[in-house]
């Protein structure tokens, strides 16, 4: 099945570092992300303090895996899908859920729904989980 995945993942598929079950799946389907989740990472790479989440990973990183991620960063590999605003903005103001979406959480849902994928993530998002149950998309965290 084709993912969607998440900034923390994202980061784990650039510098080789996805757990093995993901790593199989990703090779077998497609892996996209989203706008937001890509720009969280590269922020984070390029500007980040070293004390969040993301920035604070990065900063244990060996120089050389920080390099290859940044290049992978600004020009994101062809086997990592990203659509274009055009698509996915119009499937987002479109969605129909209780819950009132943000930005993020609505491109997670846009995109799964473009892609007929499912969202993986790490860190619980209770927006994107309880979107996905109402339109039907597979939501999985990985611990």
């Amino acid at each position: 099945m084709t993912v969607v995945i998440g900034d923390r993942l994202l980061l784990d598929v650039l510098t080789r570092r996805a757990a093995q079950a993901p790593a199989r799946d990703f090779e077998a389907d497609g892996i996209f992300t989203t706008s937001a989740w890509y720009y969280r990472l590269g922020r984070a790479a390029l500007s980040g303090t070293g004390t969040g989440s993301l920035s604070g990973r990065l900063a244990t990183f060996r120089e050389d895996v920080r390099s290859n991620l940044l290049g992978d960063l600004r020009e994101l590999p062809d086997d990592i899908g990203l659509l274009h605003p055009r698509v996915v903005v119009p499937v987002m103001f479109s969605l129909r859920v209780r819950r009132q979406l943000n930005m993020l959480s609505a491109e997670a849902l846009a995109v799964a729904i473009l892609v007929s994928g499912s969202v993986l993530v790490t860190t619980d998002s209770p927006l994107i989980k309880s979107g996905a149950q109402e339109l039907g998309i597979e939501y999985d965290q990985l611990s």
